[in-house]
């Protein structure tokens, strides 16, 4: 057994190994007793400052990266709610603080997207949106609909039957002007359906829609109805991506806070503070980060269909949340997938009202184009 005298290291002993020439805190003056001051916490080092030091100081306490970070990392992925509760039971310094978890995951995602990302493949996003032909023949049919003149024009023009490669939904929204006579097949809305459709003459007189090589008809992208419409749309889509992308860590930490407040509304304890629910909140926040960084490298490495990374994000986000919430509230199953549900709807209404906010302010600067 190691005697106190053999265990405790003098302070001549601390200076020779971490080559520290002072026996007192450069800090607060006490005398130092091991690598760390007992009294403010400081970590012994030398005065002696460099350009070097100085930056691996402030990349140390700005995005300060060391095995915590996996381990604190793999327990948010493996465990859901652990790291909330143990944070709540007081354990700190076992992992890295919920603010600072989150601020690192979104420095990831930036340099991501700034290191791969360019406006050329943003532009090629947005040309891909508005070029699908489910997209601006919904456009399309809807500027008719707005267009006075030749929607009478319309209703007063003889009726054609016509295979047509279009969305079936338009037979129930703008019945009055076009109805379904057989469908051929139908992708339960998804994408466009083909069908038999009857039609006014006008629209093939007018090129609404054109006919293909085969003799399906499909709805005109060039029409005059629908360029300026499309514009419109690109403008809009293209101040939304800016706008989304310029205050992204913003927007994503902002609905930590209500997240926080759904589940107070939700769960009613009053012996559970707000900032409990804060901390849980912030895990989620930063499980979603991880999700939204996987998610990128699939789009840029794999690129499937955006219908695929809507599934893993929805799945992915809803059934962590179960899960921790299970954890943390210690819950049965069904008052954890109920409530868990009733929270989420209020977060994504809430966020959903963000995105509204974002899309009005979107629709404001792409005006300006057209006024």
């Amino acid at each position: 057994m190691c005697s106190k005298k053999q265990i405790k290291k003098t302070n001549s002993e601390i200076d020779s190994e971490t080559n520290i020439s002072h026996t007192n805190c450069l800090n607060c003056g006490t005398e130092l007793k091991g690598t760390y001051c007992h009294n403010c916490g400081q970590h012994i080092t030398d005065h002696t400052l460099t350009v070097k030091s100085f930056l691996l100081n402030y990349l140390d306490n700005a995005f300060w990266w060391d095995s915590q970070h996996f381990k604190t990392l793999r327990l948010l992925i493996s465990r859901p709610g652990f790291l909330t509760n143990e944070y709540l039971s007081g354990k700190f310094v076992s992992q890295v603080q919920p603010l600072k978890l989150n601020m690192f995951l979104l420095f990831v995602f930036i340099t991501l997207f700034v290191s791969f990302s360019s406006p050329e493949k943003i532009n090629n996003s947005i040309q891909s949106f508005t070029n699908n032909e489910m997209f601006f023949s919904a456009i399309q049919m809807e500027a008719i609909k707005n267009d006075e003149v030749y929607f009478n024009k319309a209703l007063a023009s003889p009726r054609d039957t016509v295979e047509l490669l279009a969305p079936l939904f338009f037979a129930k929204e703008y019945s009055t002007l076009i109805s379904c006579h057989q469908v051929i097949y139908d992708t339960n809305g998804t994408d466009v359906d083909k069908w038999i459709a009857i039609v006014p003459h006008s629209f093939i007189e007018d090129n609404i829609i054109k006919t293909d090589e085969n003799g399906t008809y499909h709805y005109n992208a060039q029409e005059s109805h629908t360029l300026r419409n499309l514009s419109i749309a690109k403008s809009i889509w293209e101040q939304m991506s800016e706008l989304t992308l310029v205050h992204f860590p913003m927007l994503i930490l902002l609905t930590a806070p209500f997240l926080s407040l759904s589940l107070l509304i939700v769960l009613r304890e009053k012996k559970r503070p707000f900032v409990a629910h804060f901390i849980f909140s912030m895990h989620y926040i930063a499980f979603i980060e991880l999700i939204f960084i996987f998610i990128y490298l699939l789009y840029l490495f794999i690129n499937p269909p955006t219908e695929i990374l809507n599934i893993i994000f929805a799945l992915s986000s809803c059934t962590y949340f179960t899960l921790s919430f299970r954890e943390v509230y210690k819950t049965t199953w069904f008052r954890s997938i109920t409530k868990a549900f009733f929270s989420c709807g209020i977060y994504y209404a809430i966020c959903l009202f963000i995105f509204s906010i974002v899309f009005f302010i979107a629709c404001i600067k792409a005006s300006k184009y057209y006024l």
